[in-house]
């Protein structure tokens, strides 16, 4: 879904920033996915929260990873 984001001459740091950003969505998807008893759709609550921690969860394993 992100592949080719920052295109071909994407730096390293993009290209970090990148996997980042795409395990933070995987960990979003599943915990948007699962379920919780309420039937029905996703709520925009749901969703708001999710974008509102898509960036921080990105740093937190951008950092984890730093620290390896």
């Amino acid at each position: 879904m992100l592949e080719n984001y920052y295109g071909e001459r994407a730096t390293d740091e993009q290209r970090k920033r990148q996997l980042a950003v795409a395990a933070a969505l995987e960990i979003a998807k599943a915990s948007v996915g699962a379920g919780n008893g309420i039937s029905g759709a996703r709520t925009e609550y749901d969703l708001q929260s999710v974008a509102k921690e898509i960036a921080p969860l990105a740093d937190a394993i951008q950092a984890a990873l730093e620290k390896a």
